[in-house]
């Protein structure tokens, strides 16, 4: 049985100066992303649950361990290949938006399916369409500036969906949003699991939106552990 992403005994340090084995970060973690799910990670600031998370879509690499996306082991992968996995069934959601400033919010949504090559006018249509669903129909031709945190955080949203990846990856996408703002946020993501058959992993603070997902993972003292629904 293949899953979304796999971690198998996935570890991670990082190199420090008065210490040969370096600064642990996780540590023998195993765990199986289920599809059609919503699966929150908690855990204290500077557990790891961002680096967890990279590694999950391939963008940082573990000390020891192997990541499969889709069965594929990603260390075979050189890196054109990998970004061409990335781009087709990993979508990424950043709490700071990563919107490019001098794009307007169409433009941003089209950029990763340009990069995949589609056609510029199914690039345009599919962006419309799915800012319509964000609610955005009235701010498409708006830049960043322009826009407020919600909002950017939609065009993210939307520019993760553009090329329908299997998985959304969202690190803290409602960390630096108000609470009216950051349950939009979290009813759109929700909403996209429920709907496009699609699965999502998040990293948060925010506990009342964990406990929304389907499952909740504690990152403490370097490993994972799933923890009780209340």
């Amino acid at each position: 049985m293949t899953y979304p992403i796999e971690l198998k005994n996935i570890s991670k340090s990082f190199p420090t100066a008065d210490s040969k084995l370096g600064l642990q970060i996780l540590n023998n973690i195993n765990f199986c992303l289920n599809s059609n799910e919503s699966t929150a990670i908690i855990g204290k600031s500077g557990t790891g649950k961002s680096t967890l998370l990279q590694i999950c879509g391939g963008l940082d690499k573990p000390t020891e361990g192997t990541v499969l996306i889709d069965g594929i082991d990603i260390s075979k992968l050189n890196d054109a290949k990998m970004s061409e996995l990335r781009n087709k069934r990993i979508g990424f959601i950043f709490q700071a938006n990563m919107l490019l400033e001098d794009f307007t919010a169409l433009e941003n949504v089209m950029v990763p399916a340009m990069i995949a090559g589609k056609n510029k006018a199914e690039c345009i249509k599919n962006a419309e369409d799915l800012l319509k669903q964000m609610g955005l129909e009235d701010r498409m031709n708006h830049y960043p500036a322009q826009l407020s945190g919600g909002e950017k955080q939609r065009v993210a949203i939307a520019r993760a969906l553009i090329n329908n990846p299997d998985v959304i990856l969202a690190d803290e996408p409602t960390g630096s949003l108000d609470e009216e703002n950051a349950k939009e946020v979290e009813d759109r993501l929700l909403d996209v699991v429920k709907s496009g058959s699609r699965t999502l992993l998040l990293v948060t603070h925010n506990m009342d939106f964990a406990k929304r997902c389907n499952r909740i993972l504690l990152l403490k003292n370097h490993t994972l552990t799933e923890e009780k629904k209340k």
